[in-house]
């Protein structure tokens, strides 16, 4: 959606940050929503319970499908909002128990892992910045490659110099081969 802002300095190195981001925490993302499905297994049942035995469900319907409810209802316990009111009826102490559990682990650690992985990237971001930028440039060039009409351009050229890192195995060190 904003990639042509990769067109200007300031922007393409936090275009890159934030394409980086979201790819280091794919894998957190995941284990957020098996947990999130987890605690909402717990207060579906709890709360079929609750309907079937004629007393008042633990949480409103959202949307009136009861399990997407019940995720709704874990995801918003993850974020702070706290619809406790009718926790405190019939199987409280389970009902109170996963509450603190869902509050600690989707609050307190999920989210300060959160934290620290995007902290991880924009630290490893920011220390090649200026490689960042100007890879995100060169991009922009294979992107519209097309644009340009080759043949006319290096129709009068003798020749084309096309460089790539060298990765011959002879000779030196490994660092001695890449310099």
């Amino acid at each position: 959606m904003f990639y042509w802002m990769r067109l200007f300095k300031p922007f393409s190195a936090f275009i890159r940050m934030i394409s980086e981001i979201i790819k280091d925490i794919k894998v957190f993302l995941v284990m957020l929503m098996i947990t999130i499905c987890a605690f909402a297994n717990i207060i579906f049942v709890l709360n079929a319970n609750r309907i079937k035995n004629g007393e008042s469900p633990i949480f409103e319907d959202a949307i009136g499908i009861p399990p997407v409810d019940a995720i709704i209802h874990a995801y918003l316990t993850g974020l702070g909002e706290f619809g406790k009111d009718d926790y405190s009826e019939h199987n409280s102490r389970i009902v109170w128990i996963m509450f603190i559990l869902a509050t600690v682990i989707v609050q307190l650690i999920f989210l300060n892992l959160l934290i620290a992985i995007m902290g991880e990237s924009f630290a490893r971001i920011t220390a090649i910045m200026q490689q960042s930028t100007l890879k995100e440039i060169c991009g922009i060039m294979v992107d519209h490659i097309w644009l340009q009409k080759i043949s006319e351009i290096f129709e009068n050229k003798r020749y084309i110099l096309w460089l790539t890192p060298d990765t011959s195995t002879s000779g030196g060190t490994v660092v001695e081969r890449q310099l």
